[in-house]
């Protein structure tokens, strides 16, 4: 019988998944494997959970939050715009040469505001990818020191509906949460990795 690449990855998760679930069955709180290089720590890490915690995370997306509230309110503004001259259009006596430079106008700022809007979006879409990858890169040495600082070997993610955390005291998300507020606060650096 030949294994599939897919299939062997699903075998080790369903494996590697067994191994935390009999552990966490049998209460012990540093959860720990056979390997071939001897019992290796595992825990679980939650990035959403560390983003919403810290301050970094925070920072971040109270920028997003801010940059996204601007763009409804310009959003709001073409389409008043648009709407006034629409209402112009439709309620005053112009004549027929006036109502025509007033329709091209209206198709033209309609023409113009989608294109706004669009490359409003993209800006922010590529301060909000900015913003997480600058987040991450700060967060991975963090994961590191915490993994060293305890002697875990292996971390998996907790990605809602594919990893089930049975034993909560696996989580070292608020550990992480601590190393990166504790780093951020040492250099007077919270918030400066975001978009601006």
């Amino acid at each position: 019988m030949k294994v599939t690449r897919g299939a062997s990855v699903a075998i080790m998760a369903i494996v590697a998944g067994l191994a935390v679930a009999n552990l966490a069955a049998a209460g012990t709180a540093q959860t720990a494997v056979e390997g071939p290089s001897g019992l290796t720590k595992i825990a679980v890490i939650d990035i959403e959970r560390i983003a919403a915690e810290s301050a970094e995370g925070k920072a971040l997306f109270e920028q997003l939050k801010v940059e996204n509230e601007k763009i409804n309110q310009e959003t709001q503004k073409l389409q008043e715009e648009i709407r006034d001259m629409q209402t112009k259009l439709n309620s005053e006596i112009l004549s027929q040469d006036a109502k025509m430079r007033l329709s091209r106008d209206i198709e033209k700022k309609r023409k113009d505001a989608q294109r706004w809007v669009e490359d409003a979006q993209a800006a922010f879409e590529a301060k909000r990818q900015d913003g997480e990858t600058k987040f991450q890169e700060k967060l991975a040495p963090m994961v590191e020191a915490v993994a060293k600082e305890h002697g875990i070997g292996l971390i998996f993610r907790a990605t809602p509906g594919l990893t089930f955390v049975l034993d909560q005291s696996l989580d070292i998300s608020a550990l992480v949460v601590e190393k990166l507020d504790a780093a951020g606060a040492g250099t007077g650096d919270v918030g400066s990795g975001n978009p601006q």
